[in-house]
């Protein structure tokens, strides 16, 4: 099992969801994972209604295959400037 925690973005735009997944399909790939290894995602914000109307960004990671996913709104993140922040769990590939 792979644990990914706190990759943030600034925003919750287009950009910035995918700057987000960017970042944690580069620390899937260290260890031979990618996005079809997902079990869980955990995803805090300062905006769910942005996220939801940006959902697009996202889906286009998982390309259809989507994990178990809690979405959480906060009213902060631990970087005060952050807005949007994911974790995932992985299950990695023999």
């Amino acid at each position: 099992m792979l644990y990914i925690s706190g990759a943030v973005a600034l925003e919750v735009t287009p950009a910035g969801i995918r700057q987000v997944y960017q970042a944690l399909e580069r620390s899937l790939k260290s260890f031979g994972a990618g996005f079809q290894n997902v079990v869980k995602e955990n995803l805090y914000t300062t905006d769910i209604e942005a996220m939801k109307k940006y959902n697009e960004a996202r889906k286009a990671f998982y390309k259809g295959d989507f994990p178990a996913a809690t979405w959480v709104q906060v009213s902060r993140l631990y970087m005060h400037e952050a807005r949007l922040e994911v974790e995932l769990v992985a299950h990695l590939p023999k």
